[in-house]
């Protein structure tokens, strides 16, 4: 409990929110690096274009896609204290911050070759707005990436609806069906960790894993249904 509360005065301190979901760099422990993991895994994904990570947080995953090659990087995200967090640690001649809606960011001026958002959708009143918005400023041959919670009972369901800063709460089923409903074609993969030390997502202390202990394996719906990851991966595609 001490280290909690240290933790989340150090982020007072960063001019950050000191409690939320929201992870940071000043707190190195499973659930960051957890999260880091999936950027690197978007970075897969970057390399010479045009990118726009939504719902970019305190901005570290957007620096990782910025320095993994991505030819230019818009980090969004509502919270303009963690754009500001963002704007003064994560700089790059390739990097931009703004405070934006995700469900707004048809309001950029931009055609983008990649959009990722990572843990986010489930924080929005009207996913399909931003699904929609994404197909209007992706070229062609674009690619959407998102990682949500995987959830897969009415028990899950039941957790997460607990959750005060969730407000989309679907199954993979569910969320497979919109991305369809939209539009969209996925390519499914399981994010899993493959170390040897027990991971606990809600401790403060510094986490002994690294993000190449993650696994990010290709699979299908039936695959996540069958043992649950720690995330579902969607690469969508038009």
């Amino acid at each position: 409990m001490l280290r909690r509360f240290a933790n989340g005065i150090r982020k007072l301190l960063a001019g950050l929110r000191p409690f939320g979901e929201s992870v940071w760099p000043g707190a190195r422990n499973d659930l960051f690096v957890a999260h880091r993991s999936i950027y690197l895994f978007f970075a897969r994904y970057v390399a010479d274009r045009r990118v726009l990570d939504a719902g970019c947080g305190n901005g570290y995953g957007s620096f990782e896609l910025a320095r993994g090659g991505a030819h230019s990087v818009i980090g969004v995200d509502i919270d303009r204290l963690s754009i500001r967090y963002a704007c003064k640690h994560f700089r790059a001649p390739n990097l931009h911050f703004e405070a934006l809606d995700c469900e707004e960011i048809g309001k950029l001026d931009v055609t983008l070759d990649v959009i990722v958002s990572s843990n986010v959708l489930e924080h929005l009143e009207d996913p399909r707005a931003f699904l929609d918005s994404a197909g209007e400023l992706l070229e062609p041959n674009g690619l959407l990436i998102i990682a949500v919670p995987p959830i897969l009972s009415d028990e899950d369901v039941a957790v997460h609806r607990g959750i005060h800063y969730h407000r989309t709460n679907l199954s993979v089923d569910g969320w497979l069906a919109l991305f369809g409903d939209a539009g969209w074609r996925a390519e499914i993969f399981r994010h899993d960790y493959s170390g040897s030390s027990r991971l606990d997502f809600a401790s403060p202390y510094p986490s002994r894993a690294t993000p190449a202990e993650f696994t990010f394996s290709p699979t299908d719906r039936d695959g996540l249904y069958a043992c649950a990851p720690i995330t579902a991966v969607f690469v969508l595609r038009r």
